[in-house]
């Protein structure tokens, strides 16, 4: 059995599920636990709610509580856990050692959402489970080497065991990568259309970002990084064969993100609107997707947008002035919106939260630095999609920050705008 883990702010879910899809095609017996819930050979056996009805926690928080289930399916598999930040606290991992773990990067979401968490310094240090819980006799650390935080928690590392680092990025300017070169390592990096891998002597063509459909020919570059961190992985679970490495990447370039996952899902309807649903949730990922959307449109993009109430005040409204160009127009909606969600009640730095809050304190800071004053307030997602019908027009784009039932804002969709899938 081996333990692949993934951590970081953003990216976790795509990384993990790519994965698995390609360790599972590629014949092994899959264990994938991520933010919905967990699968055994990529067919779920529970939910998010079922989750936090059995055990009080969502999947992956001590994702190790789904090991010993998978032991009646087959005793021999590889489990690819998505590992939360709550991995850190009470509840841990859920097992000792995992053989690879993957640290995608660190970014301010989740500030304020407990005590020890005031700084991005104290959550990449919450996050350091990934890089000290490697063991086994082939130990693997992939991380982003463009991420400064990210290492810093390298020297985590147990100088007991023996692990090898992939790192990974564009630049690498946080890492020593002359010396790691010289040692005999190996990075992966872009050049030119092509991922590589790099080492001392010699440079080899891994894929063809243009062979990976959600990359978008190359212009999101959140895709390329995740991309970077799922070779990585791939090429640690072969152990640094890369024969095997490559019969894996044949096997991912199948891999499309799920339809109803929340992740870069594009529909379109009759009549040319385009909408894009993604689970962005931090002012920077907000800000990707919204410049990929502007490459791809021709007319003008509609923003419906939301926060999760786990952020202090002065967060929100810094998102909001973060973003408040970034779309043409915006519609904010609630997670607490006195249906679904009718209260949050803080554990950390952040307040209690109620119906509407973090819509009010995110619009105020979008209005207060948008140039065209183009915003409004719409508390229940189902309203604020439909409004986003409404005022769409032939050759706009929508945007369409999901709430955490993603079938349920794909229906949404669907009913106002009478939109489909694209292919």
């Amino acid at each position: 059995m081996k333990i692949i883990s993934i951590t970081g702010t953003k990216g976790k879910t795509t990384i993990t599920r790519a994965i698995s899809y390609t360790l599972k095609n590629y014949g092994e017996n899959t264990l994938r636990v991520d933010t919905d819930g967990h699968y055994v050979n990529e067919k779920q056996k529970s939910t998010l709610l079922e989750s936090k009805q059995l055990f009080g926690l969502v999947p992956t928080v001590c994702p190790g509580k789904y090991l010993l289930a998978m032991k009646k399916y087959c005793p021999n598999y590889t489990a690819i856990l998505e590992t939360a930040i709550g991995s850190s606290g009470k509840g841990g991992l859920g097992y000792r050692k995992h053989n690879i773990g993957i640290f995608s990067n660190v970014f301010e979401d989740h500030l304020g959402a407990s005590k020890r968490l005031k700084t991005r310094k104290d959550i990449a240090k919450a996050k350091n489970f990934i890089f000290s819980a490697i063991g086994g006799e082939n130990g693997y650390a992939v991380f982003n080497a463009d991420d400064k935080l990210v290492c810093s928690q390298l020297n985590c590392i147990s100088t007991k065991r023996k692990v090898t680092l992939v790192p990974v990025g564009y630049n690498l300017n946080f890492f020593n990568t002359k010396k790691h070169l010289d040692n005999n390592g190996i990075v992966i990096t872009k050049k030119d259309n092509y991922l590589i891998l790099k080492s001392k002597n010699k440079t080899i063509n891994l894929l063809d970002i243009h062979d990976i459909d959600w990359t978008f020919k190359g212009n999101f570059n959140p895709s390329i990084y995740n991309l970077m961190l799922i070779l990585g992985g791939l090429y640690s679970f072969n152990e640094g064969n890369l024969p095997k490495t490559k019969k894996c990447i044949t096997v991912l370039k199948n891999y499309k993100p799920a339809k109803h996952g929340g992740r870069l899902t594009l529909l379109e309807n009759k009549q040319g609107v385009k909408i894009m649903v993604d689970y962005a949730h931090e002012k920077y990922s907000l800000n990707e997707v919204a410049t990929l959307v502007k490459k791809n449109s021709n007319g003008k993009t509609i923003g419906v947008v939301r926060l999760a109430p786990d952020r202090t005040d002065k967060m929100i409204v810094e998102t909001g002035q973060f973003i408040a160009d970034s779309f043409d127009s915006f519609i904010v909606y609630d997670k607490i919106d006195g249906i679904s969600k009718k209260r949050y009640v803080s554990t950390g730095l952040t307040p209690t939260r109620e119906k509407g809050d973090v819509s009010k304190l995110f619009l105020q800071g979008i209005l207060s630095k948008q140039s065209k004053k183009n915003a409004v307030r719409i508390i229940i997602e189902e309203n604020a999609i439909k409004k986003a019908a409404e005022i769409a027009n032939p050759g706009d784009t929508v945007i369409i920050i999901c709430g955490d039932d993603h079938k349920k804002t794909i229906s949404y969709i669907k009913k106002y705008f009478k939109a489909s899938f694209v292919k």
